[in-house]
């Protein structure tokens, strides 16, 4: 790649300190299933996650048997794909109100479920959608494949569990909050151009560049 083009990375991507900042502990009846593109290395506990944004992967796996009965009724909802921003401390999260399987069947009949997440004991804003599977019989089979597909129709990307790329307005959105700290701060409309000119030579580049890029960038964190 040319001089240029790396001084635009640098530029581009200077204002993304990545280091771990919190955890996202689950309630019962929630499994997390990915983080930031990464199997989670506890689906019913602790996870750690990164400063700023977060992707996680969750599903709600509760057992609606009545207490005391000799049989498990387990309900298992679709995947969902929830996109945090701005996550500065520990989070929890809590599945949609489901006492029972005909609650659980009402609370996920739309493709947005009221996941409750908390971060400093109030509810904090996400975005989320439902993972799309394939047709047959197992639709979630390969479901890492499934998440960076999603994400990369959305232009996120994620390499050893670390956001290497995100949507435009999430870029800026860091900006215009680096900028309210500091006179030198580069202006949001500059980095937005950038991070298009980043992209459109990212597109551009050979499977091995793009692979020696993402190499670099990780070594600058």
């Amino acid at each position: 790649m040319t001089n240029k083009l790396w001084a635009v990375l640098v530029a581009a991507f200077s204002f993304s300190g990545i280091s771990v900042a919190a955890s996202i502990i689950p309630s019962s009846g929630v499994s997390i299933l990915y983080v930031n593109g990464q199997p989670a290395e506890e689906k019913l506990a602790e996870n750690q996650l990164k400063d700023g944004f977060n992707q996680v992967v969750v599903r709600m796996d509760k057992n609606m048997a009545p207490a005391g009965a000799s049989s498990s009724d387990v309900f298992t909802s679709k995947p969902y794909v929830l996109n945090i921003e701005n996550v500065h401390s520990d989070l929890k999260i809590a599945h949609p109100q489901a006492r029972s399987k005909m609650e659980a069947d009402k609370a996920f009949k739309s493709d947005q479920p009221n996941w409750l997440l908390e971060q400093d004991g109030k509810v904090i804003s996400y975005k989320q959608e439902v993972l799309k599977g394939k047709s047959g019989l197992f639709p979630y089979l390969g479901m890492e494949k499934l998440i960076a597909e999603h994400n990369q129709s959305r232009g996120i990307y994620f390499e050893n569990g670390q956001v290497v790329d995100q949507p435009v307005a999430v870029q800026v959105a860091k900006v215009t909050a680096n900028s309210a700290t500091s006179d030198k701060a580069p202006k949001p409309q500059v980095i937005t151009n950038n991070v298009e000119q980043l992209k459109a030579w990212y597109l551009q580049s050979s499977t091995e560049e793009r692979k020696a890029f993402r190499r670099w960038m990780i070594d600058q964190e």
